[in-house]
This record gives C-alpha cells, structure tokens and sequence, in this order.
C-alpha cells in the first residue's frame, strides 16, 4: 500500500502523456478549440464557459448537494436521494462535530498475485482519524485540516469567497453561511480520490475533447503565462462585480506563484506578459507578486524529467538487463516496438507498471545512443494498457505479432536474472 500521493503524481503523468498523444490525433479538432480561445482576447467567453461547465461535471453529487443547500434555504425538497450522497453526508455530519486536527489520507492497495503477467487492479482506500496536533511536517502520507468552529472557518475565508457566498447565499443567516461553507468544503474533501479517478479514466480514455484540448492549451500550448493573460482579458471593468476581480486576481495570482516556485517559467518571461496587461490593479498585483515569489534557476517542464535507464529498471543484474535490452532494440523492425520492450519489461518486473511511456523512451534513447520517434510507440503503449481486451484478443496481424513478441522478450528479460 502506497500514499495516494506517489500515485496521483505517476498516474497524471501517464495520463499527460495520453492528452499529448491525444492532440497529434485530433489536430483539426485542437485547432478549432485554439481558435474559440482567441475569442477570448474580444470578450467572448462562450469556451470559458463551456469549459467550467465541464469542470463542474467532475464534482460528485453528494458535493452538489451542499452546495444546493446554500442556493436555497428550503434545500430538503431538492436533495438527492441517492444512497451515496446520503452516506456522504452523514461523514460530513461526523466531520462537524470533530475538534482538533482532521488527518486525512488516501491510499493505493495493489490487488492480485505477485507474478501475475497482468496489471493488478488498485483500489483507493480513504481514511479519517482525529489528530491532537499538525504532524504534516513529519508526516507526509496524510493532509491535516484544522476541524475548527464553523465561524472560525468563515473568518479564515478570503473577502472575495465571503463576498461570493453573501451573493448566492441569500435568504441564510450569518451563522448558517459560516456552517455551510464548511460543509462544503469537507464534502469536497470527502470527495476528493473519487473526483481525480473519473477525470483521470476520462482522459486515458480521450472521450472527452473540450477536456483533452483544455490541458493540451493549459499544459504543453500555452502554459501558465498564457492562461494568466487570457484570465486578464476577462473584463475587469468597473460594471463587474467586486468578488469576480478578487477572483480573477487570486487565481492568476495563483498561476504566478506556481509558475515561479516550480522553475515552469522564468520571471523575465512573466516580466514581458505583465506589461500587456491593461488594466492597473491586475497589474500592479502581478507585479508584487513576481516580486515576493522566490524563483529557482533554469526551466524544469513537464515534458522534461529525465531518469537513466539504470534509474528505473529493477534488477540484481542490470548490466546483464541492459544487454538483453540492447539486442531487442537492434532487432525491432518498427521504432513503435519500443512499446513491447516497454510491456516485457513489466511483465518481468523489472519495470514498474506506472512508468510513463514518455520517460521510459527518453532513458532509452539516452541508453542506446539513438533517438526514437514518440507518437507511433506512446498509440501501441496506450492500446496495450488502456485497450487491453484488443490487445489480448484481436485477431488483427499486428496485435498477434506484438503478443509473440511481448511474450519472447519477457521470458529473455527474466533468464538474464537466473543464476
């Protein structure tokens, strides 16, 4: 069992990886969403729209239903009776009552035998215990929240949330805004493993374009800069209401920080998007905020970690490992075989299954010295671990030979290990 942590972090690089591979197969349908953003820079936000309305797919019921509780004070008759936003509710109800520090965690159980040659099924286990103290610091497995009084909570809220709440909260008492924020926000917390499984089975299965094209346009097109600049054409006149430019403010505030901390982008880079900026305040806080954040030294995207081959192989021999591999890929006939080297690998457990295919190439092509292309082996890999029953049973030329050739690499990865 494993912290929920380590398996988000590989299971969305995987997944990143799907929306790149995704995009070289969809590229009209990418260019037409390209072209609904502009749009953007004229005050047309119908694709904003459309894709906040998605995202609010991706938020469970028994969320909706806390929220439906602060849009109308009669909310007992528009409740949902389904049995898992009732269950829900009742861990929200425990939660109130709760004093101290919530310890909260999430965890992977693989399920399956050891030497099974299939991926084993994990499931996410959820866990809640009271805690006297914060431990976060030594403790790095679990998300600590202070469970205190509903006011306490209300004050701890931006003016910009509070303002929000004010706004849509109508017909509620102070009090009862204060208990139902924070009800909100430990549904959420309730919820949170189940929200990152649907979006990420949605993206590995790439039946959701406006989806794939928003992290393609977020994480490999336009980064965060852009994303911030487009925020900023959102019109921050003075006809909008207050809490929308808090809003608006925060997050790109937010983009900023991020941007910086992690060495995504460089602050000369930030300096030259600040200065489109049109309107003075977005702009001046832009401007603190690149100020007050410490960067780091040279670039790190997300396409660019890189991990010797030695790194990420398992094995008692591994020069003895890297041998064998150096003969499969002398005698590959298509450069997307590097999939089946991948997939033996594996099933020889000297790969761990989560690797992403993008990492997995570089350290190859580090190893052998050539370079391989991308697309054609990231589509094999995805058949073999996203369309599986195709890959097992198809009776298409290729696929058999991929098996044959899976199968003969397996067994010649596990002998370079027997004594």
């Amino acid at each position: 069992m494993r912290p929920f942590e380590d398996f988000q972090k590989l299971a969305m690089r995987e997944a990143m990886d799907r929306v790149y591979s995704w995009k070289q197969e969809h590229s009209e349908e990418y260019s037409r969403f390209s072209v609904e953003m502009m749009k953007v820079e004229r005050n047309d936000f119908s694709c904003l729209e459309r894709i906040f309305k998605m995202a609010a797919g991706f938020v469970p019921t028994s969320v909706l239903a806390e929220c439906r509780k602060l849009l109308a004070p009669d909310s007992e008759e528009i409740l949902s009776d389904d049995e898992r936003t009732i269950a829900a509710s009742r861990v929200v109800d425990e939660l109130m009552a709760l004093k101290g520090y919530l310890r909260f965690g999430v965890y992977t159980e693989t399920v399956g035998e050891k030497d099974a040659t299939d991926p084993s099924e994990q499931f996410l286990i959820r866990e809640f215990s009271l805690s006297d103290e914060d431990l976060s610091e030594e403790d790095d497995e679990h998300i600590y929240v202070p469970s205190v009084a509903a006011q306490e909570f209300w004050e701890s809220l931006p003016s910009f949330v509070q303002m929000a709440v004010f706004t849509f909260g109508k017909g509620h008492s102070a009090d009862e805004l204060a208990t139902l924020s924070k009800r909100i926000m430990l549904s959420a917390i309730q919820a949170l493993s189940e929200m990152f499984v649907k979006l990420r089975d949605q993206i590995h299965a790439g039946s959701n374009p406006l989806l794939m094209c928003t992290l393609y346009y977020l994480y490999y097109d336009h980064g965060k800069p852009r994303s911030a600049m487009a925020l900023s054409k959102v019109s921050l006149g003075a006809k909008q209401i207050s809490y929308i430019r808090e809003s608006v403010k925060a997050i790109v505030e937010k983009l900023m920080e991020i941007s910086v901390t992690n060495a995504l982008d460089k602050k000369s880079e930030w300096t030259k998007q600040i200065k489109d900026v049109e309107d003075a305040e977005l702009k001046q806080a832009m401007k603190n905020t690149l100020r007050d954040t410490k960067g780091k030294h040279g670039r790190r995207t997300f396409q660019q970690e890189e991990q010797s081959i030695d790194d990420i192989l398992i094995a008692d021999d591994k020069q003895a490992l890297k041998e064998a591999i150096l003969m499969a890929l002398n005698d590959m006939e298509h450069e997307y075989e590097t999939a089946y080297i991948k997939a033996a690998l594996i099933r020889s457990h000297h790969l761990k299954p989560h690797t992403s295919f993008s990492l997995f190439l570089r350290a190859i092509c580090t190893f052998s010295g050539r370079e391989y292309k991308y697309d054609p082996a990231q589509r094999v890999d995805t058949v073999i671990y996203h369309d599986e029953k195709e890959f097992i049973t198809s009776k298409n030329s290729k696929w058999q030979r991929g098996r044959r050739i899976v199968s003969y690499l397996t067994e010649v990865f596990r002998a370079t290990q027997i004594q």
